[in-house]
């Protein structure tokens, strides 16, 4: 899938008003430690439920060689804690994209030093950054943090506490397109 096909997917489904089921929260707390979850249930409910279906994508794919250990299913959970920092809707997320797009990614850091609608943009835009730090203080798994500081940044997967591999099926299950396997 391209990356806009993919971002439009992703468009489409954040306007669902419905988080995931009950029974799914409930397997997905299961995975997470304490400071994790409470960071989890700050997250918007879509992005609560495309975290879910991500972590299921994850499992049912690594089922088949290696069962898919907490960790990695956890990293699958959180990678993309970091948005909610910017407390940003579906539409305000898509003006972001376009405009991290327009200005270039390099902006976001000099945005997030703004107020207003720019420093929203320029965290959403460094969401995996944020999502990092957010995970550290809660004092989140290595693997976790590391995902969610590196998802998508394929060039430092192999400095990872995780095979290459592993982070390959992470991507492919939050919808990237991998390209490269080592």
């Amino acid at each position: 899938m391209s990356r806009g096909a993919h971002l439009t997917v992703r468009f489409v489904g954040s306007l669902w008003p419905f988080g995931p089921s009950a029974k799914r929260i409930a397997w997905a707390e299961t995975l997470l430690q304490p400071g994790e979850a409470s960071v989890w249930r700050r997250m918007p409910r879509a992005d609560r439920r495309e975290s879910i279906a991500v972590a299921r994508r994850v499992a049912a794919e690594l089922i088949a060689t290696d069962p898919a250990t907490d960790d990695v299913l956890a990293a699958a959970l959180l990678h993309d804690v970091g948005k909610s920092e910017a407390r940003l809707g579906a539409v305000g997320r898509a003006l972001a994209t376009v405009a991290g797009a327009a200005a270039g990614h390099g902006m976001a850091r000099a945005w997030q030093q703004q107020g207003g609608v720019r420093r929203r943009y320029g965290l959403y835009l460094r969401h995996a950054d944020v999502g990092a730090g957010m995970l550290q203080m809660a004092d989140a798994r290595r693997l976790a943090i590391e995902w969610a500081e590196h998802h998508h940044r394929p060039e430092r997967w192999n400095t990872l506490s995780i095979p290459y591999a592993v982070a390959a099926v992470l991507a492919r299950a939050d919808g990237e397109r991998v390209t490269k396997v080592t």
